[in-house]
């Protein structure tokens, strides 16, 4: 067993630990049952034995089949022999027209749990010895055996590369899920400390260069730097403690958007950038996920003019209509010298524009740099949180 399969087996367990195991085993053993009870139903008690005792041993065979699927999701190895043994004597005996299908379904729940290998030699000599053993030494005739010893190998083998695929899909879909899952978390701690340690940084840098300043100024300067290290440790603490708890709840989301971004405006005026905000009251009542899209863009467009536009001024513009939110963001700066070279900022904002199936543009020119985009407000659901 590879580490992928290990590592599903701890997700696996650690889900179960959180409170899913009793309903997933519930799950599981009716399943289970209800496939017992049918197989049993339609293959082993239509079978007509020829005295009462033969009756009884075919329930009891029976019984022993249906209880070896029903512990095949916590013991699979145990449910493959108990079914293989059961099923194999009946068919000596002649009261069951069962392919080997209980074993099968517990030869899957075996590949599901524990199958490394597509084709294991070992699984399917030792089928294939329990099948021809069945056929040789069966009632029935040879031709009917034949026919059965077929039947039965096609079964268990189908079950086992069914099982062993079923993992795999299991063990891809848990690496896609952890791998967008270190993208969220890299692209969230991004935005949560781009924008306040930027305008920290330049704050501190016209502090350190500018002999002019008063002492009344500098301690503003340095309020205003105090006030982005407390809010970008606050937001900090409210990410991992979400993570930790594995809340699907937004704290930026649940707080209005229009004053968020007048606290932007702030942090950009204390860093010496003019913003003009031009948005509409509707903005407060968008859906979450779009509310932090739209934050998260002004966000980072404003702190990349902080940095590195050398504006004077920004024009924040967010127009609201029945069917889209448009977010517009341009400064009158220098525009990015040499082309666009987007960085972990710009790659966030496509992710998350990209989530809500929306578009985003990013022109730079001599006059300025411009970011704008167009997010629909009845759009697919969001995977994940924004």
């Amino acid at each position: 067993m590879g580490t992928s399969a290990e590592g599903e087996d701890r997700d696996r367990h650690n889900s179960h630990s959180r409170g899913f195991s009793v309903p997933w085993i519930r799950s599981r053993l009716l399943t289970s049952l209800i496939l017992g009870i049918a197989v049993f139903v339609g293959l082993w008690l239509t079978v007509t034995p020829d005295d009462v005792t033969a009756r009884g041993v075919q329930l009891a065979l029976g019984a022993v089949a249906v209880a070896g699927v029903m512990v095949s999701s916590r013991l699979p190895v145990l449910a493959v022999i108990v079914t293989a043994a059961a099923t194999a004597c009946a068919w000596l005996l002649g009261v069951t027209a069962d392919p080997f299908v209980l074993t099968g379904f517990a030869v899957f729940r075996l590949a599901e749990a524990r199958g490394g290998r597509r084709f294991p030699w070992w699984m399917f000599a030792g089928a294939l010895v329990v099948v021809v053993a069945s056929a040789i030494f069966g009632a029935e005739g040879a031709e009917d055996r034949f026919r059965g010893m077929l039947l039965s190998a096609l079964v268990l083998s189908v079950a086992w590369v069914l099982g062993v695929r079923t993992r795999e899909v299991r063990s891809e879909a848990a690496a896609r899920s952890r791998a967008e899952e270190r993208f969220r978390l890299a692209r969230d701690v991004h935005d949560v400390l781009s924008h306040s340690l930027g305008t920290i940084g330049v704050q501190a840098g016209v502090a350190a260069h500018v002999t002019t300043l008063g002492t009344d100024e500098l301690r503003e300067v340095l309020r205003g730097v105090e006030s982005g290290a407390r809010s970008s440790l606050s937001e900090l603490k409210a990410l991992l403690q979400r993570e930790r708890a594995d809340i699907d709840v937004d704290d930026v989301a649940s707080s209005p958007l229009s004053a968020a971004l007048a606290g932007i405006a702030r942090n950009a005026e204390n860093a010496g950038v003019a913003v003009r905000l031009d948005a509409e009251e509707a903005i407060d009542v968008l859906p979450a996920d779009v509310r932090t899209t739209v934050l998260r863009i002004v966000q980072e467009a404003v702190t990349n003019v902080i940095r590195h536009a050398a504006a004077s001024s920004v024009v924040v513009t967010l127009d609201v209509s029945s069917e889209t939110v448009a977010v517009s963001v341009e400064d009158d700066g220098q525009g990015s010298q040499g082309g666009i070279r987007p960085g972990h900022g710009l790659m966030g904002m496509h992710e998350r524009v990209e989530l809500l199936d929306g578009t985003l543009e990013i022109a730079s020119s001599a006059s300025g740099f411009r970011v704008s985009a167009a997010l629909p407000l009845q759009g697919p659901p969001v995977g994940g949180r924004g």
